[in-house]
């Protein structure tokens, strides 16, 4: 206790220095070596001296053993290291090779022999493997893999998937999201990661200790280089409680340093598409293969800083820097639904299948059967419809249907919906959907600069400094319509990071050490649409759209592909991110005390470009009756949008928001030694996020229980209003000041090779994962196009060529104050919620079945409580109201709002004399809509088998086995916006426990297999030793790596409604068995197998079906390397890559959205359900060459 009072001031200051800075940050970037010293009798050793030294990086550490024998070495850097140990009465202990990982915490228990001091025993082995020190679960992949391992596209991040818990999301959203394969410039989308049980979004990625984890998406910002990487660490279930802001999962990554000898290599890797195989679907189409270019070159090199006559410091001062180049030109391809033949000329008769009823006027339905909107008119039981002198035989609302679906017979087509739709490509291949094949280049190309200095002060004092900057342009979405399309989805991405850290380590005594950590972090981006700059009144569309968005608008059309950009413009600046820690350890005999504080700021700017959109799904010419709709598709929304009917869409202007986070949290652990055998952890962690804050309060947050001052003028009650921002209220929700998560653990060593460990603990996630919570409105709208004011008939004030006839919503800023909205709709948190917080658990085994090879199983699991779903539609009619039927429901009744709401101000008619019946029974009537954002709502639950099977470095030979048996239940999709879900919503808000099925991660069994083998040929080897160098030139020096993957198929979740369930999201009813005998990728799934539901019902089909996946994924890297030595630290290295070695189909999943019909038995049936149009790259082959001197 000594070393904390002597040095108390200065631990008081920098714990202070915790609650003023406002971030603090994780410091996992050193090591830890104990264990005990005993006499051949195992007696224990006190006052032994042990000293460890690393000679590349001039460290060196002394200790004397305590009274129980035990040693501990903390804080140390990543190295090799030497252990010498003397005793009186005992020769001297010299252990060479000691290999320590960044956040390792090694065990070398030694025996010392009898002798004189002057004697000497020399061994040159690793430390155990065996954890007998914590219950935290990690793959560690030392710097040989990373650079050994054939790693596609070069991103280290990949090397997280060699844990079999862990799954790539951005291979998910292309897997669920229908879409083609994302290009390989995308770095940072290899880290959205799913680890075990947890949503994407909750990890945290560390980067020399530093914060690397953007606040707006939950990935890394900055990506280095695989030759800047020393090591690369996922560490799940970390119960030792330094770690939080995660769901205990956390990725380590730390750079290289230069050491006391220079070190360096060059390289170039290459591909073309010269050995390539052509894309599955490409030979599919018909279609060439496409062509490729990626060119990789850098340079490192590292070591003592030494300038002759200046600077002769070598064991002080260590430098090691990287510059690397990647240019490449992608091929891409994706599947489109265009317009078929005859369908711009206004003929749709392609759609007309069977008749499958009669409407009220007893005439004939036929499936795919388009009605005329502005038909629309109600029918009286037993009377004549003066329109057709038919009888009625039932009381509702009718539609004329269109001969012959030829919507020339109602008239010439309206000019601007033929001008947009004419901007469609022709089509490909036959049939109505899935009928333009694309294929395109996405050229990217980047640099990237890395400057690191380690020095050691003095023997006690080590910092160091790393500067890293990569400059980049990317495609985000090849011009697959051409690029001079003004109409096609083309979109660029330019972006720049940079990223600082500064590091502290001191060592106050032999038992107490400290280690601060400082870094800040930047990432500018900007999204150029490929139609910016174009001027939507050479459309037809209002003049003003000219300078408040100057693009071709985003026109979603039903069963079309749409038109325009698929992403709104951007300038982003993730950042300043900064991030400072604290970490001390004190050394107390058997006990040893962790603690400290660790957090970040994190601040994300934004400047958007209002992307206008334009709808029309069909909505008014599906039919026959609105009220009343068919089990079955009628309708088209590229026949409304011919005849100038909109269902929405939306305009507006936009803000530049700046939003800031803080997270705090501080630790207390002791490791508790109460045996040699038996180790507790015992820790204890406070931390807390706060709420986003706007930069001048330019943001508002809902309170649901706050009467809206509307509630006067209509002389009713109504809960909820916006409340902007202020000096009392800077966050969009009050902050959770309670967030204690205890942590328990132990390790017992049962037998010398064997350790039982278990552990729990309670982790708070990140609040919030995507983009910014709060309401905008008031500094920017947002108007929507008011299609309809009884949601039967198309409003007659809106047309193509006016589709906002009030003109914008007016920027007031926070003058209305609670009335801001009102008529209009809600998009924010709301003001008090609850925080998310994890429950990890686990009991497993360590098993050393040989100096080399270790053997970990276990039994892991986690419960989430109030996790967050990406929103939920507050706004949602209660079910029970259903009942009353459509008819009821859409009946137009006196407006209590009108003369309360200006006239034009809202969106869907609140400032009409009459409102359809079902607006104000919703809960909040005075808003068109309240979607509640990030909510805290939902469960998840994960158990699994997980076993790892690690062969440490030997003869040659690393490899490293995982495999894991899960499943993952929960009833949220977490983040949304990058999830395996996409946009898939609850069926029925009111009931969330219906929800609960497998995420649509979860993967019953993955199976990741990997290794680096120096085959045992050449001179000097066991096969060949004695040959000449001439014939070692040719056969010696082989090495071959390979990755190897299996995980089961993704759950498939069905989506698609055609009625009005006012706010709900329901799914197809299934009325068959859902699996087909002949599954191919035309019928991947019985398609005829799923109904529309019934009206006032949600569907049978669950959120995701666990019985029906699709297709299994199976992947087989290989690396085979040539290397010719010329000298001990120099040689030359050839290798050749190949990724999908045996050139295995990999499908995406199929398509998931049912339109009401059977694709495979009714030609007329515009659809892809059931389909799989889009697969993963073939074999793809890259040549390397890098020179190591």
């Amino acid at each position: 206790m000594r070393d904390i009072q002597k040095h108390g001031p200065l631990v008081l200051l920098i714990l202070l220095l915790g609650f003023s800075l406002g971030y603090a940050q994780l410091a996992v970037t050193t090591a830890t070596l104990s264990g005990n010293v005993a006499d051949p009798s195992g007696a224990v050793v006190p006052q032994a001296t042990l000293r460890l030294e690393s000679q590349q990086l001039g460290v060196s550490r002394v200790y004397t053993s305590d009274a129980t024998g035990r040693y501990l070495f903390s804080q140390l850097p990543p190295s090799t290291y030497i252990l010498t140990i003397q005793a009186h009465g005992f020769e001297t202990y010299r252990q060479t090779g000691i290999i320590l990982d960044a956040g390792q915490s090694a065990t070398q228990n030694v025996t010392l022999t009898i002798g004189a001091a002057a004697q000497q025993v020399v061994v040159n082995a690793q430390a155990s493997q065996l954890n007998t020190d914590n219950a935290n679960i990690s793959t560690d992949i030392d710097g040989k893999q990373v650079v050994e391992l054939p790693l596609n596209l070069r991103n280290v991040y990949g090397l997280a998937t060699l844990n079999s818990s862990v799954n790539n999301t951005s291979e998910g959203q292309q897997l669920l999201g229908g879409g083609g394969p994302s290009t390989d410039d995308a770095d940072q989308d290899i880290s959205f990661l799913n680890f075990a049980g947890g949503f994407f979004g909750t990890s945290a990625y560390l980067l020399d200790g530093i914060w690397d984890t953007d606040p707006e998406w939950g990935a890394v910002d900055y990506v280095p280089s695989v030759d800047s990487v020393q090591e690369f660490k996922v560490q799940n279930n970390s119960f030792t409680a330094q770690y939080g802001w995660s769901t205990g999962n956390v990725v380590n990554v730390v750079t290289k340093s230069g050491t006391n000898s220079f070190h360096g290599d060059v390289y170039e890797f290459y591909r073309n598409d010269a050995l390539d195989a052509n894309l599955w679907f490409n030979n599919h189409n018909g279609i060439k293969r496409g062509d490729f270019n990626r060119n990789q070159t850098g340079v490192s090199a590292g070591g003592p800083l030494y300038i002759p006559g200046l600077y002769k410091q070598r064991e002080k001062t260590f430098i090691f820097g990287l510059y690397e180049h990647l240019s490449l030109a992608t091929p891409v391809n994706s599947t489109f639904t265009v317009p078929a033949a005859g369908f711009l000329n206004g003929d749709f008769s392609a759609l007309l299948g069977p008749q499958m009823s009669t409407d009220a006027l007893g005439r004939p339905i036929y499936l795919g059967q388009i009605y005329n909107p502005r038909s629309t008119r109600p029918i009286t039981a037993g009377t004549v419809d003066p329109t057709t002198g038919l009888v009625a035989t039932q009381t509702g609302y009718i539609r004329d249907p269109i001969a012959g679906n030829n919507i020339n017979t109602l008239g010439p087509q309206n000019s601007i919906g033929a001008k947009l739709a004419s901007f469609y490509p022709k089509p490909t291949g036959s049939g109505l959907s899935s009928n333009f094949f694309a294929s395109g280049t996405a050229p990217a190309h980047s640099n990237e600069y890395l400057l690191r200095i380690d020095h050691n002060l003095s023997k006690d004092i080590r910092i160091y400094g790393r500067y890293s900057y990569k400059e980049e342009y990317k495609t985000g979405t090849p011009a697959y319509w051409g690029s001079s399309d003004p109409a096609g989805p083309g979109n660029s991405r330019p972006n720049n990071r940079w990223n600082l850290v500064f590091g502290y380590n001191q060592v106050f005594s032999p038992t107490f050490t400290m280690n601060l950590l400082t870094g800040v972090e930047l990432w500018h981006e900007t999204s150029t649409n490929q139609s910016r700059g174009f001027q939507p009144t050479g459309l037809g569309l209002p003049s003003y759209l000219d300078a408040n968005s100057p693009e071709f608008p985003i026109v979603t059309i039903g069963s079309q592909s749409p038109l325009g950009p698929l992403t709104n413009e951007t300038v982003t600046n993730h950042g300043p991110i900064g991030s400072f820690s604290a970490d001390f350890i004190k050394s107390l005999g058997r006990h040893t005390l962790n603690f400290g504080f660790m957090g970040a700021e994190l601040e994300d700017d934004q400047a958007n470009y209002f992307q206008s959109t334009l709808v029309s799904n069909g909505t008014f010419t599906s039919g026959p009756d609105p009220n009343n709709p068919v089990p079955f598709s009628t309708g088209n929304g590229l026949a409304q949008l011919l005849l100038g009917v909109l269902d929405g869409g939306s305009t507006g202007t936009t803000y530049n928001p700046a939003v800031a986070v803080h997270y705090l949290g501080w630790y207390l652990q002791d490791d508790w030694k109460p045996t040699q055998k038996l180790t507790l952890n015992l820790g204890i962690r406070y931390e807390f996020q706060t709420a986003p804050t706007y930069r001048h309060n330019i943001a508002s947050t809902f309170n649901p229980a706050a009467t809206n001052p509307i509630s006067s003028a209509v002389g009713e009650t109504l809960p909820g209003e916006l409340q902007f921002l202020s000096s009392s209220q800077r966050g969009v929700y009050d902050t959770n000041y309670e967030n204690v998560a205890p942590r328990i653990g132990f390790s017992y060593r049962a037998f010398p090779k064997i350790v039982f460990r278990g552990g729990y603990g309670i982790f708070y996630p990140p609040s919030i994962t995507c983009c910014f919570p709060g309401e905008s409105a008031g500094f920017a709208s947002q108007t929507n196009v008011p299609a309809t004011l009884d949601s039967i008939t198309p409003n007659p004030a809106v047309s193509l060529a006016n589709p906002w006839p009030n003109g914008y919503i007016p920027i007031t800023g926070s003058s209305l104050g609670g009335l801001q909205q009102v008529g209009n709709g809600v998009g924010s948190a709301f003001i008090s919620r609850k925080s998310s917080y994890v429950q990890q658990y686990l009991f497993g085994l360590q098993w050393a079945m040989t100096s080399n090879d270790l053997l970990d199983v276990n039994y892991v699991g986690n419960h989430g409580t109030h996790m967050i779903n990406a929103s939920i539609n507050r706004s949602q009619l209660d079910p029970k109201y259903l009942a009353q039927g459509a008819a009821t429901l859409n009946t137009l009744v006196a407006n209590p709002f009108y003369g309360a709401i200006a006239a034009g101000t809202s969106s869907c008619a609140l400032d009409q004399p009459t409102i359809v019946q079902s607006h104000l029974l919703s809960p909040y009537p005075q808003y068109c809509g309240v979607s509640e954002n990030d909510p805290p709502v939902g469960f998840s639950i994960y158990n699994a088998l997980q076993a790892n099977y690690n062969h440490r470095f030997s003869r040659g030979l690393t490899a490293l086995v995982s495999y894991t048996y899960s499943k993952f239940l929960d009833n949220v999709e977490g983040n949304q916006n990058w999830s395996y879900a996409g946009n898939q919503g609850p069926a029925n808000n009111y009931n969330l426990a219906a929800e609960k099925s497998v995420d649509g991660s979860d993967t019953p069994h993955s199976l990741v297999a990997n290794y680096v083998y120096q085959l045992p040929i050449g001179r000097n080897r066991a096969v060949g030793g004695h040959m000449n160098r001439l014939a070692d030139a040719v056969v010696g020096g082989w090495e071959v790596s390979q990755i190897a993957t299996f995980k089961s198929g993704l759950p498939l979740s069905i989506s698609g409604s055609n009625y009005n369930s006012y706010g709900g999201n329901p799914r197809p009813d299934v009325i068959g068995d859902v699996h087909t005998p002949n599954q191919s990728i035309h019928e991947w799934f019985n398609t005829g197998a799923f109904a529309f539901a019934p009206y006032g019902t949600f569907g049978t089909s669950p959120r995701y079906f666990s019985y029906l996946r699709g297709p299994h994924y199976q992947n087989w890297d290989t690396a085979l390397m040539k290397n010719w030595q010329f000298s001990e630290a120099m040689r030359l290295q050839f290798r050749a890559e190949l990724y999908n070695t045996f050139n295995h189909a990999q499908f995406y999943t199929p398509n998931t959205g049912y339109a009401g019909c059977d694709p495979n038995t009714d030609s007329s049936c515009a659809s892809s359900f059931g389909q799989i149009t889009n697969a993963f790259p073939s074999r793809t082959v890259q040549f390397a060459g890098k020179f190591y001197w």
